[in-house]
């Protein structure tokens, strides 16, 4: 009766980690296909102003791989300062990053605010 209890248990773990990876990856596609155009045009105008960054070295477009991160460690607040007014930027707020294949650059763009950072990485 334990190893039935035992194999339920551990099936029952198996299907909320399938559920929850696969929600997870729906949504971070979803994210990259609804924002991925407005992200290379912002880390095109931002990788422009930057004199020691030629175009060529940053094509976000097509090349850029995408990934889904939330919070920007870049934003200098620790967890337990509640009250300060980064707090959200730097823990809750979802950024597109774009890593540029050629050089090591990347660029982070805030999907809420609509702006972006490029950065050696």
């Amino acid at each position: 009766m334990r190893a039935l209890i035992l194999a339920l248990a551990v099936l029952a773990g198996l299907k909320i980690w399938v559920q929850e990876s696969a929600y997870r990856t729906a949504t971070e596609e979803a994210i990259v296909q609804a924002y991925r155009a407005r992200a290379a045009d912002a880390c095109r105008g931002a990788s422009q102003s930057m004199p020691q960054i030629s175009t060529v070295d940053a094509d976000w477009s097509s090349g850029a791989e995408p990934r889904v991160t939330v919070g920007n460690r870049a934003v200098p607040v620790h967890i337990w300062q509640f009250d300060h007014e980064l707090w959200n930027a730097r823990f809750r707020q979802p950024y597109l990053v774009l890593s540029s294949p050629g050089p090591a650059l990347s660029c982070t763009y805030d999907i809420l605010a609509g702006t972006a950072v490029v950065a050696r990485s």
